[in-house]
């Protein structure tokens, strides 16, 4: 199960510190018996740092951070989308050339293996999962790829150049997906459920039931996932262009 986490909307929990908290908060998430993977995305890959598989803090919360260093058993070496998690590792590719959110990556793992994704008080709109989905539809038009190079530091202490594909929102421009719709119809169509009591909110959703729905809406309006401000200019420049964009029409 794929957990994003913001504790401010998690269970309430009574606690005397900080690591005890942290503690209590993993005992909770663990009474779901699942194996557990967080994300623990660094981005300083993108600004031109080296990344560490080791070393290298996940930037994406408190709580992944802890699980990395306290819980895990291991944790992808996917420069910038690393994921830490326990139980059995995924076998990803070793290539050089990586894309995360594509064919071997860990998303397409958990497709493959009938994950679940968990939103632990955390909003919706943080689910990357949306990004591997764009990427297999085969019909990305509104973002374009972008190549960052860059060493990756495994376990082992070896140092290997490793050049990350990814697909980029455009640069200098407005542009939002439209969360409230999305989330919304997932519960109308009972694939996302819902618990909330007082300020805790708990979502979960089948991996592959989403995948499968999204990859449906795609096929018939490959602008499904945008807000209308967003589509506003995003489709008179496609009908323009008469392509998808490219990293030379903004950068």
């Amino acid at each position: 199960m794929l957990v994003h986490s913001d504790l401010m909307h998690g269970f309430k929990i009574q606690f005397s510190n900080r690591i005890d908290y942290l503690k209590l908060q993993m005992i909770e998430l663990n009474k779901f018996e699942r194996e557990l993977w967080m994300p623990a995305f660094n981005y300083d890959f993108c600004k031109g740092g080296d990344y560490s598989i080791v070393n290298s803090r996940s930037q994406v919360g408190i709580l992944s951070e802890h699980f990395r260093i306290n819980n895990a058993f291991w944790r992808t070496n996917t420069p910038i989308f690393s994921i830490s998690g326990n139980g059995e590792e995924p076998k990803l590719a070793e290539n050089e050339i990586i894309d995360p959110f594509g064919k071997e990556s860990s998303f397409e793992y958990l497709y493959i293996n009938n994950g679940a994704l968990m939103h632990y008080g955390s909003t919706f709109s943080s689910s990357t999962i949306l990004h591997y989905i764009e990427r297999i539809s085969g019909n990305l038009v509104y973002r374009y790829d972008k190549i960052f190079i860059g060493n990756v530091l495994t376990n082992d202490n070896l140092l290997n150049k490793k050049i990350v594909t990814y697909h980029v929102r455009p640069l200098n421009h407005y542009f939002e997906y439209n969360w409230v719709k999305l989330e919304k119809e997932l519960i109308e169509n009972d694939i996302l459920f819902e618990f909330q009591e007082d300020s805790t909110r708990i979502l979960v959703c089948n991996i592959r039931k989403l995948v499968d729905f999204w990859i449906e809406k795609l096929n018939v309006d490959s602008l499904y996932f945008l807000d209308e401000k967003t589509k506003k200019w995003v489709e008179p420049m496609l009908d323009k262009l008469g392509r998808k964009f490219l990293i030379s029409d903004f950068e």
